[in-house]
Order: C-alpha cells, then structure tokens, then sequence
C-alpha cells in the first residue's frame, strides 16, 4: 500500500506478504500474524529523511476488516490505518498513523493528528519462479 499525504510531501506505506482476505465475519475483524511485514515514510523527497520500520509485534502486524465494516475501514499495518466515515479515504481526515510505535519499531510520523491522503494504490506482489 502506497498513500500520499494531503497538503504534505510525505508519502506512507506498507508491505503485507499475506494475501488480503475480505471474508472476515465478527464486529471489527481479525488481526493476522507476520514477522515480515513493514511500514515506511518518504518525506522531503530525500531518502535521508525516510523512514523504514520493521513490525515488532508480529501477532498485530496487519489487521482484515470485518465485512460489515469494510465500507469504512481500510487496510491496517497496526500503527497505520485507513479509515474514512465517507467510503472513500480522500475525502475526510480520518486516517491515522500511531506517534507511539505499538506494532511497529519506530513512529513514521511525527504527528498524532488524523490527515486525509491525496490518493492510494493497493499492490499485489507475485513471487515469480
């Protein structure tokens, strides 16, 4: 997943090596188990200024939205989610990136604030033999 922040020039993403699954029943969803995944932040169009972290908690490392909640709730690398109130992530301020570090090694934003994205690509990586 790659997003671009509106009014920034931060890019953020995440990589899942699971395939998403959009069959999940119950309230929220389900948290799946990963030591493989990552999330990441380009700012300032330097690769100095970037930053790369690794998930730390594995058993909380990509959360699957419920289907009953899947028109609100997007993809969730733990301390980065997706989350519109409208269908549609560019059109509030609902997204959210955690300053603490919970699931993941570092923070890779410096604000707690919630922000809008500008735009988002979802990308399926296939390992070719």
């Amino acid at each position: 997943m790659i997003v671009k922040v509106k009014g920034t020039d931060e890019i953020l993403g995440g990589y899942n090596p699971l395939a998403w699954d959009n069959n999940v029943n119950g309230t929220w969803g389900e948290w799946m188990e990963t030591k493989d995944s990552f999330i990441f932040s380009l700012k300032n169009g330097t690769v100095q200024n970037s930053i790369f972290s690794r998930v730390k908690r594995p058993d909380r490392a990509i959360g699957y939205q419920s289907k009953s909640f899947q028109h609100m709730g997007g993809p969730c690398f733990g301390d980065l989610y997706l989350y519109s109130e409208k269908s549609n992530f560019t059109l509030d301020d609902c997204n959210y990136c955690d300053i603490i570090g919970t699931y993941y090694e570092k923070p890779i934003r410096t604000s707690s604030k919630k922000f809008s994205i500008v735009n988002y690509e979802l990308f399926k990586v296939i390992k070719k033999n």
